[in-house]
């Protein structure tokens, strides 16, 4: 998503389009300008959304993209209190985190949402890069699963998924941190539903996940790029590997992360 700000040169009368990318975390707005911006710009355009946006008390500037496994990002302070800790509501329950030490999608809300709509009574519910907890929360909020099982690799972030299930109170949720490669020593049983929305990387994680399915277990599996039919034909390669009949009942986007490049999910069921 982007902001435009017509920026007017002192003196001069001359009008800059200054252009950036945004995402809006609660109190926090972090923002990603093109090169061509300078400081002072910057911090003006900061000051700004400070002034139009009363619920947003700290600005950020994206300083790298979001890297490597855990999905961090390095920011500056641009205008506001100076702090990296944000406070976000969603569908009747709050997060707290780091942004740059913990991940954290707002436009994956309505995912979250659909997904809640999908438990059923009395399921068991294992979640894989859980972060936070944003889907293992709204979950517990919005179903009536029996247990929900968060799954995430980064310590900070299970430090703040603690934290968000007493801010939320749902007492269905655990919390394991632990890498999903490593899956058979961190868990046990089998799940009814499985939700993966993992992150943009080669593995698609899935041969750790068949043994912790139930027959009949549904997946709900997110993955990246312009062609959906390599992502299908990928997960159809994985199951035949691991000698699992599956069903896929839907494939849709779901949302974009570059020109050309979306998320998808794909929704199937383990039928053996």
């Amino acid at each position: 998503m982007f902001l435009n700000f017509i920026l007017f040169k002192e003196g001069r009368g001359e009008q800059i389009m200054i252009h950036a990318g945004y995402d809006f975390l609660g109190n926090i707005c972090i923002l990603k300008f093109d090169k061509k911006a300078k400081l002072k710009e910057k911090k003006e355009f900061a000051k700004k959304i400070l002034m139009e946006r009363k619920q947003v008390t700290t600005v950020l500037e994206k300083s790298e993209k979001v890297h490597g496994r855990l999905r961090t990002l390095k920011t500056k302070h641009l205008a506001g209190k100076k702090t990296k800790e944000a406070i976000y509501r969603e569908s009747g329950c709050t997060f707290k985190l780091n942004v740059e030490t913990c991940y954290f999608s707002s436009r994956l809300s309505n995912e979250r949402l659909e997904i809640a709509n999908k438990i059923e009574d009395g399921d068991d519910v294992l979640v894989l890069f859980s972060g936070v907890g944003p889907f293992p929360i709204v979950l517990a909020k919005h179903s009536e699963a029996k247990k929900i099982t968060a799954v995430e690799i980064g310590r900070e972030c299970c430090k703040y998924a603690l934290e968000n299930v007493r801010l939320n109170k749902v007492y269905n949720l655990d919390v394991v941190q632990g890498d999903v490669k490593r899956l058979d020593k961190l868990i046990s049983g089998k799940f009814d539903k499985i939700v993966m929305p993992r992150p943009q990387l080669k593995d698609t994680f899935l041969k750790y996940v068949w043994k912790f399915c139930k027959k009949g277990a549904w997946i709900y599996y997110y993955d990246f790029g312009d062609n959906a039919e390599k992502i299908i034909d990928k997960v159809l390669g994985e199951a035949k590997a691991a000698k699992k009949k599956i069903k896929i009942f839907n494939f849709k986007k779901a949302g974009d992360i570059a020109p050309y490049k979306h998320r998808w999910r794909i929704d199937f069921r383990v039928l053996n």
